[in-house]
């Protein structure tokens, strides 16, 4: 079984501002603001994949696809961030058992291209079992 899910790079702070969500903005951010972003995306991928939920055995595998919208993103800034966001929604909702290096054992990660008006990051997460 394979899950796909997009989500969005940029979201709204609680200061009214549009962020990229980025190892950068991680870095300097304060704990409250990014704890209310790890929250937004946590429920954001629970209501992306519907119940009933099916549940991925084996290694985990992440595909990611990045549509940038300014061409001075870094690529691992920003996906290192949401990764781990992802990761972790999936192992709250028992989608996985557990993000850790005994379970996820590859990423793979590729720019598409510029999407100025929808900038995003299309994921696909495998079980071994489903290769």
């Amino acid at each position: 079984m394979k899950i796909t899910v997009e989500l969005p790079i940029y979201v709204q702070t609680t200061k009214n501002k549009t962020k990229l969500i980025g190892m950068n903005w991680y870095r300097n951010t304060h704990f409250q603001e990014e704890s209310k972003t790890k929250r937004y995306y946590h429920e954001l991928v629970s209501a992306l994949l519907k119940l009933p939920r099916k549940h991925l055995t084996g290694v985990i595998k992440t595909s990611y696809k990045l549509y940038y919208k300014n061409s001075q993103s870094d690529l691992m800034n920003i996906v290192s961030v949401i990764d781990k966001y992802l990761l972790d929604a999936l192992q709250e909702i028992k989608i996985i058992d557990n993000d850790n290096v005994l379970n996820y054992r590859k990423c793979e990660i590729e720019v598409v291209g510029q999407d100025k008006k929808n900038p995003r990051l299309i994921c696909e997460i495998t079980g071994e079992d489903d290769e």
